[in-house]
């Protein structure tokens, strides 16, 4: 299932635009929220409704520590 076909609103295209940028696999919330302007408890909203469907979350945290976020579509179910 490819997001552009399910995702519509506009904060979470955002989420999903920055999700789908080819020079990255994993992201980060701190991350996303930087580019695309949105807070840190945005993002997390957006990316709690569409975990296991679309995105999902790393076994392993960042080098920081920070737990990251995958397209399903690139990183595998």
């Amino acid at each position: 299932m490819s997001w552009q076909e399910t995702v519509k609103e506009a904060d979470e295209v955002k989420v999903f635009m920055a999700l789908d940028q080819p020079q990255y696999t994993w992201r980060t919330l701190s991350g996303i929220a930087r580019q695309t302007g949105l807070a840190e408890d945005r993002v997390a909203q957006v990316l709690a409704k569409y975990n296991l469907r679309l995105t999902r979350m790393a076994d392993t945290p960042s080098v920081s520590g920070s737990a990251l976020v995958g397209l399903i579509e690139k990183v595998g179910a």
